[in-house]
């Protein structure tokens, strides 16, 4: 291993940190959530930090903790559902890591998150059609600004890692 970390992207609710939790205990890595390192950094929960300061100055947090974590290595690191939507943070975040898009479906994630109050931008009445709404917009930034895709729709945690590994071992990406 020569130091890369592992940077997962994708929707929320796509299961990022979960996955990115057991691969960094199968790899000995570091797992990193952004949005826990934020939410630290911060002293407050994403939820207040949206409703106090707004969306942008999350996402100039988010940005910092970009740029510290792109000096890292042997980390996997499950980044927020809107990393994307930044061309410096995913160019500090390729700069010592290998980009993994965590795919899924828009009832996958549904399914996963459809009683989690902590998402500032689905405290709507129709949970699903946010979702679609919002996957279809971010859908070509996940698809162009990734190295290897995974679509975990179906899978749980446990057979999605067992993919990514077999990728990982069989391609030498690291």
């Amino acid at each position: 291993m020569d130091g890369r970390n592992i940077v997962l992207i994708g929707f929320m609710g796509s299961g990022k940190t979960t996955i990115g939790r057991k691969l960094a205990a199968k790899l000995d890595y570091r797992f990193v959530d952004m949005d826990i390192e934020i939410e630290t950094k911060a002293g407050i929960k994403i939820t207040e930090i949206f409703s106090k300061y707004g969306e942008s100055e999350f996402r100039k947090m988010e940005s910092k903790i970009c740029e510290e974590l792109s000096k890292a290595k042997n980390c996997v690191i499950a980044t927020g559902g809107g990393v994307i939507k930044n061309d410096k943070n995913m160019k500090l975040l390729k700069e010592n890591g290998v980009v993994l898009y965590i795919k899924a479906t828009p009832e996958h994630v549904y399914r996963n998150i459809k009683n989690d109050t902590t998402r500032p931008l689905l405290q709507c009445d129709d949970k699903l059609a946010k979702i679609k709404e919002l996957m279809e917009e971010r859908k070509p930034l996940y698809e162009s600004r990734n190295d290897i895709t995974f679509d975990v729709s179906g899978l749980n945690a446990k057979e999605a890692v067992e993919r990514i590994m077999s990728v990982i071992e069989g391609d030498s990406i690291l």
